[in-house]
């Protein structure tokens, strides 16, 4: 993967989406880029394209959305179907394959596919996109400013490796103890794999070592 690649890639993408997607796209691919460079720089690139590519399907339409998804085999559970603003995470991977082949790397569909709700197991990558949508810079929503000085304020860049994980850890709990009990006094529907995804941070004292890796060679959070 190269810069050139991802100047083509970016290029596409402001095609399919509305300038102020598009600015949120860009923030979000500076912010993978600040995060990579704290916990695996050797995935920058990756982590850049897949910023580009998580909101790719975000402004498709509810219907056009569920054909891809129809076309793809794919049957949401009652908990998806009732969350629709999760859709477009799972439309966006789907599509890599097809209309970027160039980036139909494993890792960077995983990342895109659980972008909005993240899941049990998340890959570092996974965590980091889904850290990244919600911190960048131009989110100007209260809990998104929360979250980014709670990142930051302690300054990881000092921390060593174990805490740094272990610090990204408790950023992702935190996010989801902030969004999931607003979403249940809102009586909205919460999608499963947020559960699961929260359910797996609180149940973790610490975040897995750097080295030790799954079956995979991929670190899980």
């Amino acid at each position: 993967m190269t810069e050139e690649m991802l100047i083509t890639l970016r290029a596409d993408v402001e095609k399919r989406l509305s300038p102020y997607r598009m600015k949120h796209t860009l923030g979000v691919e500076q912010m993978a880029m600040r995060l990579a460079a704290l916990y695996c720089p050797e995935k920058t690139m990756l982590l850049r394209a897949a910023a580009l590519l998580h909101d790719v399907t975000k402004e498709l339409t509810d219907d056009e959305q569920l054909q891809i998804l129809a076309d793809h085999g794919i049957t949401l559970r009652p908990d998806e179907l009732s969350s629709p603003k999760v859709w477009h995470g799972m439309t966006a991977a789907l599509i890599i394959p097809k209309f970027y082949p160039d980036f139909a790397d494993a890792e960077l569909i995983s990342a895109v596919r659980w972008h909005t709700t993240g899941k049990s197991g998340m890959t570092l990558c996974d965590a980091l996109l889904y850290l990244a949508d919600i911190i960048e810079e131009g989110r100007e929503f209260a809990d998104c400013i929360a979250l980014r000085h709670a990142f930051f304020d302690p300054v990881p860049e000092k921390m060593n490796t174990t805490a740094r994980l272990s610090h990204l850890g408790d950023v992702l709990l935190l996010s989801y103890e902030n969004l999931i009990p607003k979403l249940q006094a809102r009586g909205s529907a919460i999608c499963l794999d947020s559960l699961a995804a929260f359910e797996d941070l609180k149940n973790r004292i610490e975040i897995e070592p750097k080295s030790e890796r799954n079956q995979n060679g991929r670190r899980n959070l």
